[in-house]
């Protein structure tokens, strides 16, 4: 089992060879990327939910710690990709009471996952 992480990791590396990856100075805290998804409820349709990231984005402007945040949307679902800070600031944002509102207002329980980000890269300025 320890060959075949020591292949995965350096078929990683591999991976990024001759890339433009940049690796900042390890942060105090580690980012936390997050990515949300709930059940699309019956009857809303994709300019309704396109509408209302829109009307949204205001809220997410000014949320302590979030870095970025993507409006996601597949057959049956929708949500976000999120990159924070650290995951205290993702877990405050994601408190008992978010989950209740979303529960309450869509219908069907949020799907939270939290992941380490420690190397982000960002190619938007090429």
């Amino acid at each position: 089992m320890f060959r075949s992480t020591a292949i995965t990791f350096a078929s990683l590396a591999s991976l990024a060879f001759g890339t433009h990856a940049h690796a900042e100075d390890k942060p105090a805290e580690t980012p936390v990327a997050t990515i949300v998804t709930i059940k699309t409820p019956p009857g809303i349709t994709r300019p309704m939910l396109d509408g209302g990231f829109k009307q949204a984005v205001p809220v997410y402007e000014n949320i302590p710690g979030l870095i970025r945040k993507y409006f996601i949307v597949n057959g049956d679902s929708f949500g976000g990709m999120y990159l924070w800070k650290s995951r205290a600031l993702a877990e405050a944002w994601f408190n008992d009471a978010w989950r209740a509102k979303a529960k309450a207002t869509y219908g069907s329980e949020a799907q939270l996952t939290y992941f380490d980000a420690p190397v982000q890269i960002d190619n938007s300025g090429k």
